[in-house]
């Protein structure tokens, strides 16, 4: 059952009104697990695929009751690299290519956030944040919940069980905003990066063939406009199906946490991935990122080296972030580059504050051309290391050979430029948009104010009915919509 398909909105729908029959907690707890069991039960081919998935959720719950009665630093370091040995086995990474594998085939989509799931339900069950006991219900409800279970967002189980014992009534409010995330949500997925997949694929093949570009001037432009297209497919894409989700959650009264906060206008790369893919960033700070900086300040005390550990800290971290992305060694290097960008990053902010001083380095940062020139840097840099997205370790060398070192900086130039021009341009269009209807309210009067306050929720419902109108007749155009570009993770 994809995200995508008519089956999961009539599915999802069935859900709704199901869920809202009751208010009851434990009504609307029966429904969503037995929802959670179809949708997993949807892409299994028989039984036996769901073995993997069951281990692994058996091997969480029962690594959260161990802590849970047996809480030390031992014990909870144990469940936890029991639980990530395990996931790693069933995900078969090549690094663990020499351990035989299982003699079946099994279901693994959705394991990488059921595993972040669990080690956050490992280690806040430690620490006292997770009061009462999880029970059975709970956990499977929280650990696969259909709506979170491929794409996420990584939602907080003491955020899950407040929301499941509310059981809130379903108000307008949640109507308005939940049917507006998912219209919107589809038509990022079905309009726009479906039409951003199909010029890519227009693109990508002659690029990838090897030996296809005499020129270093052909295969540099061909790199930059197949690149470019993909960052615009694969935002979309996601932030589309995280809109979906959002909003069909928001109708069953689950307040799912945002993942995206219009990320390309971040301020340098670190700022970026605070506003993309947000709940993996914070599960990473939390989980990863603060404790290993934790354990340097205690190893080595000494305050001068404190920021540098921070430089480490953020390379360990999106190392890790970047390899947990694929099972193959392209999604490693992937690792380490984003790990590169983000200790860089920290490194620069450190040497310009001791260069300049806190004051004009802030000074600096709010500078216009400073402020889209740092978004067009962080454009290209992010848009380059998520090749390994969608390409493998062979074309990833075809694509090297082809562009050469010369290539690949002129490649990061003209992203750069692409990157900046086109934010630049973007806030002037919203600058004289904002101009223009300001200039409107002052031409129509005193009245004005009073019309649109009457007109908005008109205008609002005809404009859902539009973009759901386009999205139906772009999607028309295509064989079958795109699938969810972080589906195999």
């Amino acid at each position: 059952m994809e995200l995508t398909s008519w089956q999961f909105v009539a599915f999802s729908v069935a859900v709704v009104f199901l869920v809202n029959a009751s208010r009851d907690a434990r009504w609307r707890a029966s429904v969503l697990a037995l929802a959670n069991v179809a949708f997993i039960a949807s892409h299994l081919r028989a039984p036996s695929q769901a073995l993997a998935l069951a281990a692994m959720l058996v091997g969480g719950y029962v690594a959260t009751r161990v802590v849970r009665r047996w809480n030390s630093r031992a014990v909870v370091g144990l469940a936890i690299a029991l639980v990530v040995v395990g996931f790693l086995y069933l995900k078969h990474y090549s690094f663990m290519s020499f351990v035989p594998t299982l003699p079946f085939l099994y279901l693994v989509l959705g394991l990488s956030y059921i595993l972040f799931r669990i080690i956050h339900l490992i280690v806040d069950t430690a620490s006292g944040d997770i009061g009462k006991p999880i029970a059975v219900w709970e956990y499977f409800n929280y650990t696969c919940n259909f709506l979170t279970f491929i794409s996420g967002p990584i939602q907080r189980f003491q955020d899950y069980r407040a929301d499941a014992e509310a059981a809130r009534a379903l108000e307008a409010a949640d109507v308005d905003e939940g049917m507006r995330r998912v219209i919107w949500g589809y038509f990022k997925i079905l309009a726009v990066s479906a039409t951003a997949n199909v010029v890519f694929f227009k693109l990508s093949p002659a690029l990838l063939q090897a030996g296809a570009h005499p020129a270093l001037a052909s295969a540099c432009a061909r790199y930059v406009a197949t690149a470019a297209v993909y960052t615009v497919f694969l935002y979309y894409n996601f932030s589309g199906f995280i809109d979906v989700v959002i909003g069909f959650a928001r109708l069953v009264g689950m307040r799912l946490p945002e993942n995206f906060n219009k990320p390309f206008l971040a301020a340098n790369f670190l700022d970026f991935w605070g506003r993309w893919h947000m709940t993996l960033s914070n599960w990473f700070r939390d989980y990863m990122f603060n404790p290993l900086l934790a354990a340097l300040m205690g190893r080595f005390e000494n305050p001068r080296l404190a920021p540098w550990f921070g430089v480490f800290g953020f390379f360990v971290t999106f190392a890790v972030m970047g390899i947990w992305h694929g099972a193959t060694p392209v999604f490693v290097a992937y690792g380490l580059v984003m790990g590169l960008g983000a200790s860089v990053n920290k490194a620069f902010k450190l040497f310009m504050t001791a260069r300049l001083g806190r004051a004009r380095y802030r000074d600096l940062c709010k500078a216009p051309w400073y402020v889209y020139l740092c978004r067009g840097l962080t454009f290209a840099y992010f848009t380059m290391g998520v090749t390994a997205l969608w390409v493998d370790l062979a074309q990833l060398a075809t694509i090297g050979r082809a562009l050469g070192v010369v290539g690949a900086l002129a490649a990061f130039v003209a992203l750069s430029a692409l990157g900046t021009a086109s934010f630049a341009a973007a806030d002037l269009a919203q600058a004289a948009w904002t101009a223009w209807t300001a200039f409107a309210r002052i031409v129509h009067g005193a009245n004005a104010a009073t019309h649109d306050r009457a007109a908005r929720p008109l205008a609002a419902a005809f404009a859902l009915a539009g973009v759901l109108l386009v999205t139906l007749a772009v999607n028309t155009l295509y064989a079958q919509p795109p699938e969810f570009v972080y589906r195999a993770f």
